[in-house]
């Protein structure tokens, strides 16, 4: 028997994409799987969706939640998978991701493993492709990028949790971020796959959609992190993280001016 893999899809007033969502997970047919979804008690019909397909739901609840982070490590203290994943309740997994994305892991003794990403419109239009790399370069970039993978299409030994502890609850945005930069700082690289796993549909009411929410969690990433590094790197750190500010802050004044002859 192939092994066994925990899914979990955190939910709140997504009655639009959810169905989708759950679609994706339990039409992949895979034969060993464990599927939790934690509700926020979505206010939308989400959870009349979700019951409809409880026979085939390892556990799910719909109640009041803290966020996100919340209702995925709710689900991540049940799950008894070998392999773990998550994933929205507005995007998919496609096709064969799963038997994809453990026959990676089977190859190699990485903890984890990525492959790519779709980024679609809400018609169905290509966006754009998420093909993940590698951390390159001093380990100060990693975290001032700071650098990341597409979450959809991440899947994690359970070890990695065992070890390394849940998702952060005082983040909300860039938890993800920081979990992926928590195990590569601690020398855990993931494999790498080209196979597209999953597909992250764009639209106005995603969470995701404004980007500024997630300057907080990234200030709290460099923070979190900034002792790991050596004194040359922090200074390289804090060099270029002055660079980007002064470069920022041409490009607000060339504006400005524009703006300004233009009136």
């Amino acid at each position: 028997m192939k092994p066994k893999l925990t899914i979990i899809t955190p939910s709140y007033n997504q009655a639009g994409f959810v169905e989708r969502t759950l679609r994706s997970v339990l039409d992949q047919g895979y034969e060993n799987l464990e599927y939790l979804v934690a509700d926020g008690g979505s206010t939308d019909g989400s959870a009349d969706i979700i019951r409809r397909y409880e026979d085939r739901l390892t556990w799910w609840v719909s109640e009041p939640d803290k966020g996100q982070t919340d209702a995925l490590n709710k689900a991540l203290a049940r799950a008894t998978g070998d392999v773990i994943s998550f994933i929205n309740s507005d995007d998919v997994y496609k096709p064969g991701a799963f038997d994809t994305a453990i026959a990676a892991l089977e190859r190699t003794d990485a903890k984890w493993v990525v492959g790519a990403c779709r980024f679609e419109g809400d018609a169905g239009f290509t966006k754009e492709v998420w093909v993940p790399e590698q951390p390159r370069g001093p380990r100060h970039w990693w975290i001032l990028g700071p650098w990341g993978v597409p979450q959809p299409s991440t899947f994690w030994r359970r070890e990695v949790f065992d070890e390394l502890g849940p998702f952060r609850e005082d983040m909300h945005f860039g938890f993800d971020t920081e979990h992926n930069i928590r195990l590569v700082m601690h020398g855990w690289m993931p494999a790498l796959i080209d196979d597209e796993l999953a597909v992250r549909v764009l639209h106005e009411d995603a969470k995701s959609a404004d980007k500024s929410q997630w300057d907080a969690d990234f200030a709290l990433l460099r923070e979190l992190y900034l002792p790991m590094l050596s004194p040359r790197e922090r200074r390289l750190m804090a060099f270029q993280n002055a660079l980007t500010k002064v470069g920022l802050n041409r490009v607000i004044d060339a504006a400005s001016r524009l703006r300004a002859r233009a009136a």
